[in-house]
This record gives C-alpha cells, sequence and structure tokens, in this order.
C-alpha cells in the first residue's frame, strides 16, 4: 500500500508531471491559483505573485520531506527519474524511448525503495 501510494502521489505526480509541466513551461496548480488570487488581490500582480512563490515553495518542500520519509535517499533519485522521464518524454526520438525506460525503472524500484526505507 505504501510503494502504491509512493508511486501514484510522488513518482507520478511530483516527478513524472513536474518533468512534462516544466518541458511545457506551465503550471496548471499556478494558473489556477493565479486566477483565483485574482479574485482577493484584484489589479496587484505583486503581491498575487509573492502569494504563488510563497505556495509553490512550500509546495515543494513538503513534497520533498515527503519523498525522503516515504522512500528515503534513494525514493529521492527514483523520483528525479521520474522528473527527467517527463522532461524528456515529449521531446521524441531516443530521448522519448530514454524517458519510458526511466519512468518504467522509477514504478518499478518505488515500492520496493518504499519496503526498505
Amino acid at each position: 500500500m505504501k510503494g502504491q501510494v509512493f508511486v501514484q502521489e510522488f513518482v507520478l505526480g511530483f516527478g513524472f508531471l513536474g518533468g512534462l509541466f516544466a518541458w511545457v513551461g506551465i503550471d496548471p496548480e499556478e494558473e489556477i491559483l493565479r486566477v483565483l488570487l485574482r479574485a482577493f488581490f484584484p489589479n496587484n500582480e505583486f503581491m498575487i505573485s509573492v502569494v504563488i512563490l510563497g505556495i509553490v515553495l512550500v509546495s515543494t518542500v513538503v513534497s520533498i520531506l515527503g519523498t525522503l520519509a516515504m522512500g528515503g535517499k534513494l525514493g529521492l533519485l527514483i523520483v528525479a527519474f521520474a522528473w527527467i522521464a517527463g522532461f524528456v518524454m515529449p521531446m521524441g526520438g531516443s530521448l522519448s524511448v530514454l524517458g519510458a525506460l526511466l519512468l518504467i525503472a522509477a514504478i518499478i524500484l518505488g515500492p520496493i525503495v518504499c519496503k526498505h526505507s
């Protein structure tokens, strides 16, 4: 169970999708927050940017700490592999194959690392 949660939340969510969104250049979480915050801070893009930066930094730190807690240092390495996979898969060619292999390896190794941490 712990391994399944680790793969779903950290490997696929934080790692793979994070890399994919970095390649695309748009973070949907940030865009949704920006729209919602405009209701509270109309015509104040500086305040909106500061709040979003704080939220993104806190969520990133919490995700890294969660990864370390569930998978240890090897778990963090596996999530990094998933991030790289998400970043290189859309590029096409041999990089897509490399990304797919990294993602498969991360999905297989994720539950194993959770059992040993």
